[in-house]
């Protein structure tokens, strides 16, 4: 898991973590291995810095490493418009906490690295921040790339696709799925708020941007229909994510986690209901780097 602390064995631990599954049966309701550690660690000060409050937030619903709505399936989908050789090297941007990594890894022979707007460390995944990145330049190094959802979070989209650019080889195809608006003067301000911002553009906009990056750009397509069903299949863990945020022992952090819920459920159904009304869509946008 994306964050996950560093396991204590000392006795102070495990004593704690038996307290804990002890309360749990005693209690009547289920032990979650996975956050009662996070907790006796973050006490024992085994933990000096883990997942931000939202991303632990996502993961909880959308599953572990993911911090958008996505599956496997969705992944692969979104793989095969590369069109990849067997063993060609891919970059995925917008990696998350690592899930859409492990799709790859499991659905194709890829050497797959993923980057993402924060730092993770994941056992067996190459997995960095884009400030990492940045301060050693892998130029040119994969035969291809996918972007989940960072046009929209960049002020600049031209500006990232140009940083994408820098990554692959010339000739390489890459897929970029994003949030788009219908048509200009779209007002979705409410879905794009407070630890989550953005600002969708119409497809046009990000077509541009990319060609001002650097890229040919030969298809989009609106993937709304796909992407629907993960966001409500997601949201069908809403009591799982609840649950565990109610039993976080510090009082502290179980308000965070609590607010954070709420505020990231808000977030969601406004989404949704933009994405259902068609004033959002999940655009699909397939481009290559200009030879040469």
């Amino acid at each position: 898991m994306a964050g996950e602390p560093q396991r204590s064995d000392g006795v102070t631990a495990r004593m704690a973590m038996a307290g804990r599954r002890f309360h749990a049966w005693w209690e009547g309701y289920a032990f979650d291995e996975a956050l009662e550690r996070e907790d006796v660690a973050l006490r024992l000060g085994a933990v000096t810095a883990g997942p931000s409050v939202e991303a632990e937030i996502a993961e909880w619903i959308w599953g572990v490493g993911r911090h958008e709505p996505g599956d496997p399936a969705f992944t692969m989908r979104l793989a095969r418009t590369l069109g990849l050789a067997t063993k060609a090297r891919v970059t995925v941007l917008g990696a998350g906490g690592g899930a859409v990594m492990r799709d790859l890894k499991s659905g194709t022979k890829w050497k797959v690295s993923g980057l993402g707007r924060a730092a993770h460390r994941v056992a067996g995944l190459d997995l960095r921040s884009y400030d990492e990145a940045m301060a050693r330049l892998n130029k040119g190094f994969a035969d291809g790339a996918l972007c989940f959802f960072e046009l929209h979070r960049d002020a600049d989209p031209a500006a990232f696709g140009r940083f994408a650019s820098e990554l692959v080889k010339p000739g390489a195809p890459a897929t970029f799925i994003d949030f788009a608006v219908a048509r200009k003067g779209v007002r979705l301000k409410s879905c794009f708020a407070g630890p989550w911002p953005g600002a969708p553009r119409v497809a046009g906009d990000y077509v541009r941007a990319l060609k001002d990056a650097g890229f040919t750009v030969a298809d989009t397509a609106d993937e709304t229909r796909a992407f629907l069903p993960l966001i409500a299949r997601g949201w069908a863990h809403w009591k799982r994510a609840y649950d565990a945020a109610t039993r976080t022992a510090s009082a502290r952090l179980r308000a965070e986690r609590l607010r954070a819920l709420s505020d990231y459920a808000q977030l969601w159904a406004e989404r949704y209901d933009a994405l259902r009304s068609g004033q959002l869509q999940a655009l699909r946008i397939q481009a290559r780097k200009m030879a040469g």
